[in-house]
């Protein structure tokens, strides 16, 4: 029996003048314009040998490529002028096709000679790309391959990535498929050789849709296309990057047939990550609102050391000033404090035991669990920070001080404290933190504040120079400046949290952050320039490995760019603002965007009203021009005992001016800072153009 062998080639229209490299391989077409599956279809329709013009070039918004002419048939004609046109169109000669470059010399390089790559664009760009090829039988003529869908045979395209085989050697570049399965989504070596024309078992197989067209003898030929996600660019630079070596797709094919759930790697990073988040971020950028406050203040800010501010008695109105901060401080870190408690019990249900039934840490294993429950005794609210809980020296204790982190932790989950903690409606407060039925924790804990002189500490200023030892997973963030030495000491609970923890499969952990999956992968590829390949795949899915699935040559190499990428192209967009901007006129627009306001953020509101610009200003001046925002303890719209939330409609031509009026006025100050003004904004002058007719 004689079996025609099946080849992926170049599109049909494009044979025999492209290069033999090109040949064989698909074809990436450009489109600038919305309507570009029609002008796919017209093109096909009325001269495929067109479609030389559509093949994806590097260009950029300064060098864009020449349009294609647009084929589309806007109005009906008879059938035989269109056929007549398309034989005459048939007859021209067909120059040839210049080879596809995955980069070339940009004309308009302002400066230096650059090199502009092959770089697809995303349609917020106005720009859509269409991969194609044809699926032909291996005997002179290349017929059209007959797909039989009943007999399980399958097309589709897969998208490839390039990476060195080793981080940091760009120039050794292998294929990385995207697969995805229980371990999440990934980029798997497909071979440890350099044949990267097989199957990688778990590959994302991208849809493909048949595209009929006559050739230029009036012959039926198909031509396979798929669209190419350029949005999904992030997704596909942000996944891991796994250089192992891949399963062979025969055995992974029979793996695949056993219903029990795949393996996967245990690890801690989620739960760690989930501290950082829920606690340790928190709490240090309280330590950062405390130097910034003492630093207005006119205080040193340095922490932990000899330079801390001598001791002088503090003005009345900063005494104040400092009261209040520290309320506010106080009001943040008792949050912070349920969601650390909850954390511990969730994930060292063991650690958490021992604090709350006060039984001590001898028994806890491994000793990084009795080393934390050790540390969460020593850190202790300093005298200063206690007294700056009073209004007044010599007042007393509207809420005890507790000894230690350990014991506020455990304060904190007592019963009914998070329930009124998490149910209060008012800010805490001077005038607040008196009343009874506010709801507020029977004790005092501020993570970071300001003491009676100004001077910024914590419940850390008391601990020594701890420091993080060298080759621990789980380092200092290295941004911290040295003259924040108490951020040093929240990163060093990170580690022994992280030492702690026991590698797991994660339960009860929310999924890893994007932004860490991002850190990630770029770190393990720094300097890789994001270069994409697609594949054309033939598959019979009935015959399971005993007929491997067909691969096409790879595409030319492409990037995908950013959505602010500086040769990106511009999407035309006109926002037309009202003519008329006098009261008379605005007066005319229909209110038609409701905004659902809740009793709570009605009071927010209502507090936000009664600023103004100079308050603002205020706020934010140093001593003693300095004055604070009079906002009182807030709370929720009321009637009486009746809570009372508002619905306000809205005109949208009016903020729509007055998003614009903002704009200008806020890029006009950043500019101060930025100097981005020059490129921000260009105005031309439409004559006799009114807004009152």
């Amino acid at each position: 029996m004689n079996i025609h062998p099946i080849q992926w080639q170049a599109p049909q229209p494009l044979w025999g003048r492209f290069g033999a490299d090109d040949q064989k391989r698909p074809a990436i077409l450009r489109f600038a314009t919305d309507d570009f599956m029609d002008q796919m279809l017209a093109t096909l329709a009325r001269d495929p040998a067109r479609v030389d013009r559509l093949v994806a070039r590097p260009e950029s918004w300064r060098s864009p490529m020449n349009e294609s002419a647009d084929l589309i048939e806007r109005t009906p004609v008879p059938l035989a002028v269109k056929d007549a046109k398309r034989g005459l169109f048939a007859r021209k000669p067909r120059a040839l096709v210049a080879a596809t470059a995955h980069e070339a010399d940009d004309p308009n390089a302002q400066g230096a000679a650059r090199k502009l790559p092959l770089k697809l664009f995303q349609p917020a760009h106005q720009r859509f790309y269409l991969v194609a090829s044809s699926l032909v039988c291996g005997i002179p003529g290349l017929p059209e391959r007959a797909l039989a869908p009943a007999d399980g045979e399958l097309v589709n395209f897969v998208i490839r990535r390039l990476l060195p085989a080793i981080p940091g050697q760009a120039t050794d570049l292998r294929e990385f498929a995207y697969v995805k399965d229980a371990q999440g989504a990934r980029w798997q070596r497909v071979s440890m050789d350099a044949d990267h024309g097989q199957a990688a078992f778990g590959e994302e197989l991208l849809p493909v849709f048949p595209l009929a067209y006559q050739d230029e003898t009036a012959r039926g030929r198909k031509l396979w296309g798929g669209f190419v996600p350029v949005g999904r660019r992030e997704e596909y630079i942000g996944a891991t990057v796994d250089r192992s070596a891949p399963p062979a797709y025969a055995s992974a094919l029979r793996q695949a047939l056993d219903i029990a759930e795949p393996a996967r790697t245990p690890s801690k990073q989620a739960r760690v990550a989930q501290f950082q988040m829920d606690v340790a971020e928190p709490w240090k950028n309280l330590i950062r609102s405390s130097l910034k406050f003492a630093s207005s203040l006119g205080q040193k800010v340095k922490i932990g050391s000899e330079e801390e501010p001598a001791p002088t008695p503090a003005e009345p109105g900063k005494r104040k000033r400092v009261f209040d901060f520290n309320l506010a401080q106080q009001n943040t870190s008792w949050l912070i404090l349920l969601d650390f408690a909850d954390y511990l019990s969730a994930h060292l249900p063991d650690v958490w035991t021992a604090i709350e039934s006060g039984t001590g840490g001898a028994s806890l294993t491994p000793p990084p669990r009795k080393d934390l429950y050790n540390w969460l005794a020593q850190p202790a609210m300093p005298v200063g920070l206690r007294n700056a809980l009073k209004a007044n020296d010599g007042d007393p204790d509207v809420r005890p001080p507790l000894a230690n982190l350990r014991e506020a932790l455990k304060a904190i989950r007592a019963s009914g404290v998070r329930e009124k903690l998490e149910a209060a409606t008012l800010s805490y407060t001077a005038a607040s933190k008196s009343d009874a039925n506010a709801g507020w924790p029977p004790f005092h804990f501020v993570l970071a504040g300001v003491d009676t002189v100004g001077a910024a500490m914590g419940p850390y200023t008391s601990l020594p120079s701890l420091g993080i030892p060298t080759g621990e997973e789980f380092l200092r963030d290295p941004a911290t400046p040295e003259t924040f030495p108490a951020a040093n000491d929240v990163d060093y609970l990170t580690a022994l949290m992280g030492r702690a923890l026991e590698a797991t499969l994660e339960a009860n952990a929310p999924p890893i952050p994007f932004a860490l999956q991002m850190k990630n992968a770029l770190a393990a590829n720094v300097g890789d320039a994001g270069w994409f390949v697609i594949r054309f795949v033939h598959q019979r899915r009935d015959c399971g490995p005993l007929h491997a699935p067909l691969l096409s040559a790879p595409t030319q190499r492409f990037q995908l760019a950013s959505f602010f990428d500086p040769d990106a192209p511009a999407r035309p967009i006109r926002i037309s603002l009202p003519l008329d901007t006098s009261p008379a006129g605005l007066r005319k627009y229909n209110k038609n965007a409701a905004f659902i306001l809740s009793d709570m953020l009605c009071g927010q509101v209502q507090r936000a009203k009664g600023l103004g610009f100079i308050d603002l200003v205020l706020s934010v001046l140093p001593w003693p021009l300095h004055k604070d925002l009079d906002v009182g303890a807030g709370g929720p719209c009321k009637d009486g005992s009746l809570s009372i939330g508002m619905i306000c409609s809205i005109s949208i031509p009016i903020i729509t001016i007055c998003a614009l009026i903002v704009l200008i006025i806020m890029i006009s100050l950043l500019d101060l800072i930025f100097r981005w003004l020059p490129f921000f904004i260009l105005c031309f002058p439409i004559p006799k153009f009114k807004g009152k007719s």
